[in-house]
């Protein structure tokens, strides 16, 4: 005779194959990635259930549960949880979707923000999804530029680095880009910088020769941009290249291939010194 317990069994068994296979309820779920302590974010959740109804949409951060939206429960259908790390406001629901307000934020509420929706009897199917959001205690600061000088010569290869000012300690990574005036630098002019083959890249390496700058007229402003999500900061520094007054003069090692002016150039003086010697 079969187990009693074999139908239960099954039915969980069937549960969770639709909850792995069926990931199809949550229509989108948004996070800003990064936020400043004591401001103001919006966080939103959409499904879509099609033929089946909503059983619950729970928010949650670090796999802590701050809010809970349970249409069945007529008497207090939302129930939003207080947290000292901020403090959560449904700005908007409708049959589609929830939104919340997160404000007085602190940098404790960096952490997983996680959307979870269930659909009613007798599936229950769950899905649940959401990112990572940093929040900053202050803005951003502007990223460092090392190694500029204040001129460069005319043979000298100009090559610079720019790095973050600090790294967060959590959440995503901000990006770092060069620009040349008003536009982005060349791909081959630009590589990653690491402060020894053992350490992870910590900054952006800016290498070309004295030939870009000159094409600006001497000087061109080479700015490093800092950007993590919708913030973004920039530091610049302003290069400027010279001729080496060496590289003016003949080389008689190459006079087959000189310049004619500059051939007759050098004769003229030569005769000159002749004449007055």
């Amino acid at each position: 005779m079969a187990s009693p317990g074999l139908p239960v069994l099954a039915i969980h068994i069937t549960i969770g194959f639709l909850n792995g296979v069926c990931g199809d309820l949550l229509a989108n779920v948004e996070v800003p990635r990064v936020a400043l302590a004591g401001g103001r974010v919006n966080v939103s959740c959409s499904y879509d259930l099609r033929d089946t109804g909503l059983y619950s949409l729970k928010w949650y951060h670090n796999d802590t549960e701050f809010y809970r939206y349970v249409p069945t429960e007529t008497h207090r259908p939302v129930d939003i949880k207080p947290t000292v790390k901020f403090q959560a406001h449904e700005i908007a629901r409708t049959e589609t979707g929830v939104t919340l307000s997160l404000t007085s934020m602190t940098s404790d509420a960096t952490g997983d923000y996680k959307c979870e929706v269930i659909a009613e009897h007798p599936s229950f199917r769950t899905e649940a999804n959401g990112s990572f959001m940093t929040v900053l205690d202050e803005p951003l600061t502007p990223p460092v530029i090392e190694g500029a000088q204040d001129m460069y010569e005319g043979d000298e290869k100009v090559a610079l680095w720019c790095v973050p000012a600090y790294i967060p300690q959590a959440g995503p990574l901000p990006s770092l880009s060069w620009y040349l005036g008003n536009a982005p630098a060349r791909g081959e002019y630009v590589s990653p910088y690491r402060e020894d083959s053992q350490e992870q890249i910590t900054g952006l390496y800016l290498q070309m020769p004295p030939s870009q700058v000159w094409k600006s007229g001497s000087s061109v402003e080479a700015m490093c941009e800092l950007k993590l999500d919708s913030q973004i900061v920039r530091t610049s520094k302003i290069l400027r290249v010279r001729a080496r007054h060496s590289s003016y003069l003949f080389d008689y090692s190459t006079a087959g291939t000189a310049h004619p002016c500059v051939s007759l150039l050098v004769v003229a003086l030569l005769l000159s010194f002749r004449l007055h010697s």
